[in-house]
Order: C-alpha cells, then sequence, then structure tokens
C-alpha cells in the first residue's frame, strides 16, 4: 500500500457528525443544540479541590503507570464492587483511560488485524465506527429491533471467521436504550461459545429512567475472559475535557493494552487522575 493510498484510507473514514454541526451551529446564531452529549454542570468541588494537594506533590508533573494511579486504581476497584458487581481477581485488570474513545481504540487495537470485524448493533456511536474503519478493520452493522433492543439470533447470523469482537452500549449511544440482563446474558454467552470478545461501553450507567436498571456483563464470572466493559467520567462527573475513562479488561489482554496506551499517550493526564 503505497502512503497515498494510506492518506486516502483515512479520508474514506466518515466525518465526525458532532464537529459539523458544532460548525453549522457558530454559523448560525441562535440554533437550538440537541446534539452532543454534554452535561450541563462541571466535576464536583471535591475534584477541585484537590489540586492543592497535586501542586504540593512535586513528583506529579512526573509520568505516572501506564495503567493508572494506584490511587485511582484503588478508588476504582471499590466503585466497581459496589456500583457494577465486578470483583476483580487474577482473571481481571483495570486500564485508566484518556477517556472512553481511547478505552474503546485499546480494545479494538489489542483484539484485531486489519481485514477483521466487529459486530456493531444500529444506531450505532458513530466513533466506534471510525476507530473500526482507521484500523483497518470492518464494521458489520446489526439491526436492533423496534425497541432498539438487540436480537441475539441476528448477532448470531452475523459472525463469521473473522469476527473478533460484538460491541454493544448500554445505556445506549444514540437511542437512550437500557439493555435487559437476560439479553446481555445471553451477548455474553454467545461471544464465550463463539471465542469472540464482547465490548461492552457504559459510559452513561447512572442515566437510567422509569425504572430501568444497569446491568454490568463484567460481573458475569463465567465469561470473564471474552468479555471488556469500558467506563467513562466524562458525563456522570462532568469530566468532558479532563479526558479520564478506564477499562475492565482480561487478564491476557493487559500486556498489549499498556503497549498500545503507552505509544499513545504514555499516562492518562495525571493531574486529572488525581483530581
Amino acid at each position: 500500500m503505497s502512503k497515498f493510498e494510506q492518506s486516502q484510507r483515512i479520508l474514506d473514514v466518515q466525518t465526525p457528525v458532532i464537529p459539523v454541526v458544532g460548525t453549522l451551529i457558530r454559523e448560525n446564531p441562535g440554533t437550538i443544540s440537541l446534539g452532543q452529549g454534554v452535561v450541563y454542570y462541571g466535576p464536583p468541588q471535591e475534584a477541585l479541590d484537590a489540586y492543592v494537594d497535586f501542586i504540593a506533590d512535586p513528583d506529579m508533573n512526573k509520568y505516572q503507570l501506564v495503567q493508572g494511579t494506584p490511587q485511582l486504581l484503588a478508588a476504582i476497584t471499590t466503585k466497581l464492587e459496589t456500583d457494577n458487581n465486578i470483583r476483580l481477581d487474577n482473571r481481571r485488570q483495570i486500564v485508566v483511560t484518556a477517556g472512553g474513545n481511547m478505552a474503546f481504540l485499546n480494545a479494538l487495537l489489542a483484539t484485531a488485524d486489519p481485514g477483521d470485524e466487529l459486530i456493531q448493533l444500529t444506531p450505532c456511536y458513530f466513533n466506534h465506527e471510525m476507530a473500526i474503519t482507521m484500523a483497518n478493520c470492518k464494521p458489520v452493522p446489526v439491526a436492533t429491533d423496534d425497541n432498539y433492543q438487540p436480537v441475539v439470533e441476528r448477532i448470531a447470523d452475523a459472525i463469521t471467521a473473522k469476527t473478533r469482537a460484538v460491541v454493544t452500549i448500554s445505556p445506549n449511544n444514540p437511542t437512550g436504550a437500557v439493555y435487559s440482563r437476560a439479553c446481555l446474558e445471553e451477548i455474553n454467552a454467545l461471544c464465550h461459545e463463539h471465542g469472540v470478545f464482547h465490548i461492552h461501553d457504559e459510559a452513561y450507567e447512572y442515566f437510567t429512567y422509569n425504572g430501568a436498571e444497569h446491568f454490568s456483563p463484567g460481573s458475569i464470572d463465567a465469561t470473564a475472559e471474552s468479555t471488556i466493559c469500558l467506563y467513562s467520567l466524562s458525563k456522570s462527573f462532568g469530566f468532558a475535557s479532563w479526558r479520564i475513562g478506564y477499562m475492565v479488561i482480561p487478564e491476557t489482554l493487559f500486556e498489549p493494552v499498556r503497549k498500545i496506551q503507552d505509544t499513545n499517550v504514555i499516562c492518562p493526564p495525571v493531574i486529572s487522575q488525581f483530581a
């Protein structure tokens, strides 16, 4: 592949919709945006107050562990146990990332090679589709039902020898649909049976309404080796520009993900991790 062809492949990736809409809004004063998922509130005061302690420690200005600071990893471990019923053992690891999109890219690069396929439920989160295309992999769209719920039989029919992962998001972006525990258990079992990963994005885990309950498939011990869960502080904690997310991954992916992250960012923003 020539350098021109490599550049052309990036040009073939769809243009991010959010910046395009943002430009239209700026060019048309008075437009009401119903677009990007940015919360109206900022970080909690405790996070802002933490800067005093951060500034007092000169070592915090240096690179820290690729997978995250020990203090944040400990806090996330407690959160996963209390909020997600995920108890870490020697089969799982946490990696802190520079936002949820980096967590997905880490998972993609660690599990798939050029030409491989990843199944996405439609309507899908366009950033995931863009990342898959940029990695020279193939996004395989699978339609949800009339209530935007997964149809496991359709997912099963889409799995081929080239499939490396099934990607789900719940609560969903962009539809807001919340997937049931039973449904996610079925998808986990299906992926495990076929030897593919289940990449589950939980960025909106606290945004549930009308009695809907969020379920984390990472809490299913029997499929720990094939389940990847992605999280973000951007929405629930108003941390959008601070760029902090994290992922729970099988132990077998820990070293590959650390290599990928060290190459891309070395470590997530330490000042944001501290806060």
